[in-house]
């Protein structure tokens, strides 16, 4: 959890001011949102990060060498866990409610995604066909999430916290690991 942020007491209104609508959240990914609130720059970020990924998939040989799909992954996952974080927190959990399947941080980075898929669609694609698809695609994310938070305030859905996943898992036991042998190493250096 973010050491900045406070609990909030279990308040059915707290999520009027947290939680962005459509229109706000569509904006704050591409950019045009200049809220002061750390939701509005994770979802720009997340916008970007999505972007990049697009371009280092598309485009190999044109990225940077530092640009690579697993580096840009990992700066995803660390994102979606500071809205996690941040979720936990500010928006509203209901003990009874039903569980949805995705943590609020994977649903704004599948709105981001989706949004910079869309876009890049738009902006690249010949075919007239495909670029209406993937702009009415956008527009059922956006109903969805739409939809999401109402069901949300309403108290009739509960997001889980989220978890990292399996890559994050072994990075960590690989790094535990490498830990382990180098004080093995030290300490045997010392005897």
């Amino acid at each position: 959890m973010d050491p900045d942020l406070e609990p909030t007491p279990e308040d059915p209104t707290k999520d009027a001011g947290s939680l962005l609508s459509p229109d706000q959240l569509l904006a704050a990914i591409g950019g045009r949102l200049a809220e002061p609130l750390p939701l509005v720059a994770w979802a720009r970020e997340l916008g970007d990060l999505h972007a990049a990924l697009i371009s280092a998939v598309v485009n190999p040989l044109r990225r940077p060498p530092d640009l690579t799909e697993a580096a840009v992954h990992a700066d995803i996952a660390k994102v979606i866990d500071k809205i996690n974080s941040w979720a936990a927190f500010y928006v509203r959990h209901s003990r009874c409610a039903r569980r949805h399947t995705h943590s609020f941080g994977e649903v704004i980075s599948h709105v981001a995604k989706t949004y910079a898929e869309a876009w890049w669609t738009v902006l690249h694609a010949d075919c007239e066909e495909l670029r209406h698809s993937a702009w009415v695609h956008l527009g059922e994310v956006r109903d969805g999430y739409e939809h999401l938070i109402g069901e949300i305030r309403a108290g009739r859905v509960q997001l889980p916290l989220g978890w990292r996943g399996i890559g994050h898992t072994r990075q960590n036991d690989s790094s535990s690991t490498e830990r382990a042998t180098d004080g093995d190493e030290k300490h045997q250096g010392t005897q």
